[in-house]
């Protein structure tokens, strides 16, 4: 395991799609919250939800899957927002507005 050296790292994700609850909120719920990571039921999403150190993942590999047992908190999330934007059919009314 690697030591900590006290630098602060992070990352900042944007992801867009056409619906909100279909996409974004459906991974959220499924993956991260409900435990049904890429169809293991009781396994949520290795990465990016916490983890109280008695979490389990699945790799599907082939010939033999690989279980990772006990996984710690990887990731630390500081704060979220919801962004709108306008669809197509938006844009284009906006686009032809007189000034």
């Amino acid at each position: 395991m690697l030591e900590d050296d006290g630098a602060d790292r992070g990352i900042v994700g944007a992801f867009i799609g056409a619906h909100l609850e279909r996409q974004f909120e459906f991974i959220k719920a499924e993956w991260l919250n409900d435990g049904n990571f890429i169809g293991h039921p009781g396994e949520k999403d290795p990465v990016a939800r916490h983890h109280d150190g008695t979490g389990s993942a699945t790799i599907p590999e082939k010939p033999v899957r690989r279980r990772l047992q006990n996984l710690p908190s990887f990731v630390v999330t500081r704060g979220g927002e919801y962004c709108f934007l306008p669809g197509l059919r938006a844009l284009r009314w906006l686009a032809e507005l007189e000034d």
